[in-house]
């Protein structure tokens, strides 16, 4: 009896601890560490800035417009499919671009302004041409672009040549006398602007048709005008020794001078000359004694009423940062107004900086003065027709 009685006792102790439930978690074995919590990532805008957040809708905006238009001067070719690669690459952006001389794009803007429309974002053109249409109110202030602020990386900043940031200048070229080389030996070489009035060049020079590309009124002015290195009776003169007025841009004259219609180019340009160099043209720039002429040459502006006004914002500050600047100077064989980003100008385009005039937004005004009153083209065309 009593030990039926012990193993009833017996029993019901081990159905009450049975039914205690376990209030321990089970030991985690040795040879297994210690599991860590990692923190959550945060969501949250990196930078609390006004400018940082307003510019982070600039591109969440970009990116839903998806596309940017362009008639352009610079950006044609080689040039136009290297930048639009790039672009595309890093934003997603499609970019159409017009190719067309600074005249042909200018008078585009103008006509479509005129007949209500506004087909482009940007344009890209000569500076003096980019004047004229900042003068008709077709241009539009782009000072508060973040590339724009840091002054320290441009040899001269876009906004020194208009605080308004309407016009944004990224690049000069050398206008300067250039020769075919297999029409002229080097022992022919002119070595001074007086060389050029020898009269084994009178009728056979080849310059730009002064009202159709400015250039020539950068070598007038910079040479008479702003440093007496050249005399208006110089000018004058040259006439004389001019065979052919090349129609066109300043590519137009060195293909011009590469076919072999002249052997020298009165008034070469860099911007005309630096690729096809590089693709083995036997064309070379002349280092005159007087030097040569380096202008702010080509320049963005954005248009009123931008159909993509956030993606044409997003590629100006991306196309002149040290990365797009580094695309189209590599693929245009040209050199750059920023301080980091390698000079890509062929040996042939290069000519001594020490003696060059250098022009700025002031001298570009009263250039344009000079080109619209068709000055050259009456002093060199107007008598003869030609």
């Amino acid at each position: 009896m009593r030990k039926f009685q012990y193993v009833m006792i017996l029993t019901v102790l081990v159905s009450i601890v049975g039914c205690v439930p376990n209030q321990t978690s089970p030991p985690i074995p040795a040879s297994q560490p210690t599991p860590v919590v990692q923190p959550q990532a945060t969501t949250a805008n990196p930078s609390t800035k006004v400018e940082d957040v307003a510019w982070a809708k600039v591109v969440q905006d970009a990116q839903k417009e998806g596309k940017v238009i362009i008639y352009s001067f610079a950006l044609a070719g080689d040039v136009g499919i290297a930048v639009t690669k790039a672009f595309k690459d890093k934003y997603g952006i499609k970019l159409e671009i017009v190719a067309g001389t600074s005249p042909v794009v200018l008078e585009r803007v103008r006509s479509e302004y005129r007949a209500g429309q506004t087909m482009t974002d940007l344009v890209d053109m000569s500076v003096p041409r980019m004047l004229a249409l900042k003068d008709d109110k077709l241009t539009q202030s782009a000072k508060d672009l973040p590339v724009l602020q840091d002054k320290a990386n441009w040899y001269t900043p876009p906004l020194d040549f208009d605080p308004d940031g309407h016009i944004l200048s990224y690049y000069s070229t050398i206008e300067t006398t250039f020769v075919n080389t297999t029409m002229v030996k080097p022992t022919e070489e002119p070595q001074s602007y007086d060389d050029l009035m020898q009269p084994r060049w009178k009728g056979k020079l080849m310059a730009a048709d002064p009202s159709v590309y400015i250039g020539t009124t950068y070598v007038y002015y910079a040479m008479v005008k702003k440093t007496n290195r050249l005399t208006e009776d110089y000018f004058r003169q040259m006439k004389g020794q001019i065979g052919k007025f090349v129609p066109g841009s300043a590519r137009d004259q060195s293909l011009a001078l590469i076919r072999g219609e002249g052997p020298l180019n009165f008034d070469g340009s860099s911007a005309g000359a630096a690729s096809l160099i590089a693709e083995g043209a036997p064309i070379k720039a002349m280092n005159l004694k007087e030097g040569a002429v380096a202008n702010p040459s080509t320049s963005f502006a954005i248009l009123p009423k931008a159909p993509h006004p956030n993606a044409a914002r997003l590629f100006l500050n991306w196309f002149l940062s040290a990365e797009g600047l580094k695309v189209f100077a590599q693929s245009a064989s040209q050199a750059t107004l920023r301080k980091d980003v390698p000079d890509f100008l062929p040996a042939a385009v290069k000519v001594d900086l020490n003696k060059t005039v250098n022009l700025d937004f002031k001298d570009l005004d009263e250039i344009n003065k000079l080109y619209n009153a068709g000055y050259l083209t009456k002093l060199w065309k107007g008598d003869t027709g030609k």
